[in-house]
């Protein structure tokens, strides 16, 4: 939710006369981080409330969403007015009334995206960039609007939300937001992430008995038979190795898995919470900001930027952090497209590999080669080679690291 806010800060940027492209990128990340943390806080409220997704019912009451009691909603309503596409209806019903429907509605990443961006390991650093900040002046003394980057990554993401929140998923029964994450992860992926604790130790948390173990094992099938047909899709002589009947199959067992563990809306809070938690970090590497610039990392990549910050703390990110950038926002939508059943059918699933000759070029194909190409990279298993030995469609990888360790790495 973090990029997609950033990015209607960047439309009014556009419409202000704002015309390249970076300096709207910047401009509008620094317009996030000047908002007070209560203002994106009942900004997430406000995103739960008009999901487009199906969710449990955790709204908060009308009264407090829709401006009927002033001062609780969080006002950005008004400063997107002007932008086409946000979450918000249009602006005379509000203080009267729901919204109408006019507005987009929320749709967040899928909790692919969190698990791939976690695994850079770009939260332990910007912990320790916290941490230096607020004890001591080693990193210098930060700008006003890194003051208030702090002050917001400290109040949303370091502490126990209020628990009318909607992101108040710490309690006595689960305390470590960090053991909650990879919960998530090792349910819905059956995977742990490629770093242990900061001091090399194995993370402990708790592996729930239902988890979709062979769900890894299965998107790698799909990919590779993906890349199969790729190669064969304008093949009119010899052997045809193209099966669209085995890629809509593994489509399917994915899906299987994915919709099984979210019945009812299940993991739906966390995967909000924790993809939410994710972008603001995300957002924080996309441009050479005032953070970024504080911090003496400017780049022209998320992960330089990355690497830079974590030579001033101390702490290397994974070696395989650009795959991880790359794949992140390709994989959320396909994730989602597998979940919804896009390519259960033979027929549809032309659409991952096509490459037409006329008209515009097939950019889901675009999308699907980087996939593979950078999944190979990440994981260290060449997704345009076939498996050596057969493997069974719900074969379990028993929750070890998914991909391939790196320097800076931690894994166990």
């Amino acid at each position: 939710m973090m990029l997609e806010l950033a990015s209607w800060f960047a439309d009014l940027e556009r419409a202000s006369g704002t015309t390249d492209v970076i300096e709207q990128a910047t401009k509008a990340a620094n317009d996030v981080f000047a908002l007070h943390p209560e203002e994106i806080l009942r900004f997430l409220e406000e995103s739960w409330a008009y999901g487009s997704q199906s969710l449990p019912g955790f709204r908060l009451p009308p009264a407090l969403l829709y401006g009927q009691a002033p001062g609780f909603e969080s006002g950005l309503h008004k400063r997107l007015n002007a932008v086409n596409g946000t979450i918000y209806g249009t602006l005379p019903t509000w203080g009267s009334a729901p919204p109408d429907d006019s507005g987009t509605g929320a749709r967040w990443d899928h909790l692919i995206y969190a698990y791939l961006i976690e695994n850079t390991r770009l939260l332990p650093i910007f912990f320790r960039v916290v941490t230096e900040f607020l004890h001591g002046e080693r990193l210098e003394v930060p700008s006003p609007t890194t003051q208030q980057w702090l002050r917001t990554t400290e109040a949303l993401f370091m502490r126990d939300l209020p628990s009318r929140s909607i992101g108040a998923i710490t309690s006595s029964v689960r305390p470590d937001l960090e053991a909650t994450r990879r919960n998530a992860y090792y349910r819905l992926f059956g995977v742990d992430l490629n770093h242990g604790a900061n001091n090399g130790a194995p993370y402990s948390y708790v592996r729930a008995q239902a988890a979709n173990t062979g769900l890894i094992r299965t998107f790698e099938d799909f990919l590779r038979e993906v890349w199969t047909a790729s190669e064969n899709y304008r093949n009119t002589s010899g052997i045809n190795s193209k099966d669209d009947a085995a890629i809509a199959t593994h489509a399917r067992d994915m899906q299987d898995m994915l919709t099984t563990r979210r019945r009812f809306g299940n993991l739906a809070r966390e995967e909000f919470v924790i993809v939410s938690m994710l972008s603001w970090f995300d957002l924080t590497l996309e441009s050479n900001n005032s953070v970024v610039v504080d911090l003496k990392a400017t780049a022209a990549s998320p992960e330089e930027r990355l690497r830079k910050i974590g030579e001033r703390v101390g702490l290397a990110p994974h070696a395989q952090s650009e795959s991880f950038f790359r794949l992140a926002p390709r994989m959320s939508p396909l994730f989602r497209h597998i979940e919804e059943g896009v390519y259960n059918s033979i027929s549809a699933v032309s659409a991952l590999y096509a490459n037409p000759t006329s008209g515009p070029p097939n950019q889901l194909r675009r999308d699907m080669l980087d996939i593979i190409n950078q999944w190979s990279i990440a994981t260290g298993r060449d997704m345009k080679a076939k498996r050596t030995t057969p493997t069974p469609r719900t074969a379990p990888v028993n929750g070890r690291a998914l991909l391939a360790v790196g320097n800076g790495s931690a894994a166990r």
